[in-house]
């Protein structure tokens, strides 16, 4: 196989959530372990932020803005009870930990780019059981499922989620489905009976498996239809 190119990092992708519980979701829940997440001044605000995906040598970053900031982002979920905070110690086992990491300032090459002419292709699946097959086909090989990202477009939700079809960024496709009205934290499904997937707000019930929904503030701004 050639060679791919060595790329050069000239700008970043920054993708503002709907909120800090966003954020807490989609670094902690269903991971390995959580994310890095990048704390770092951005006007008077301090942007808070983890990278979750690479496309075209354009790092994407999704971020939330805080007035305040602390060493760990402390993420749990009971019930129908989702808690998000930001905390100085991790020493309460009932919660997840991402590790909040205090940049004086971020690199030029990791600047918020405004304008990007590359984007990723789109691909309109039927309906949700298509998306979650997407989304789950990872945990064939004992991985995560990709996160699902949701953001409203005029007067629909779009709900997707971006997935390689080989070894190359450039060939990652953004999967989605179009509904009225805005999705839960969490689909919920089952391989038995996949084309019963639901939005659920909570992840506990037994025989089902779980992918993270994470609301976006707006449209993102690397998907094009």
């Amino acid at each position: 196989m050639p060679r791919k190119e060595e790329q050069r990092i000239g700008g970043a992708c920054y993708v503002a959530l709907d909120s800090l519980l966003e954020l807490g979701r989609l670094s902690c829940f269903l991971e390995r372990a959580p994310f890095p997440l990048f704390a770092f001044r951005e006007g008077r605000a301090t942007r808070i932020a983890a990278q979750a995906d690479l496309f075209m040598g354009t790092p994407v970053f999704y971020y939330c803005d805080s007035a305040t900031v602390d060493e760990f982002l402390a993420y749990r979920i009971a019930g129908e009870a989702e808690e998000v905070q930001l905390v100085a110690t991790a020493n309460n086992a009932s919660y997840l930990y991402a590790p909040v990491i205090r940049v004086q300032k971020m690199p030029e090459p990791l600047a918020g780019k405004k304008e990007f002419p590359d984007k990723f292709m789109s691909v309109e699946v039927e309906n949700m059981p298509s998306l979650v097959k997407v989304g789950a086909y990872k945990t064939l090989f004992e991985e995560p499922p990709l996160p699902l990202f949701a953001f409203q477009d005029r007067s629909t939700w779009v709900v997707g989620t971006f997935a390689r079809i080989d070894d190359y960024e450039e060939a990652s496709i953004f999967f989605y489905t179009r509904m009225k009205d805005a999705p839960t934290g969490f689909v919920r499904y089952s391989y038995d009976k996949i084309a019963d997937s639901a939005f659920v707000k909570r992840t506990d019930e037994p025989g089902y498996h779980y992918i993270k929904v994470v609301r976006l503030a707006e449209t993102h701004p690397l998907v094009q239809f």
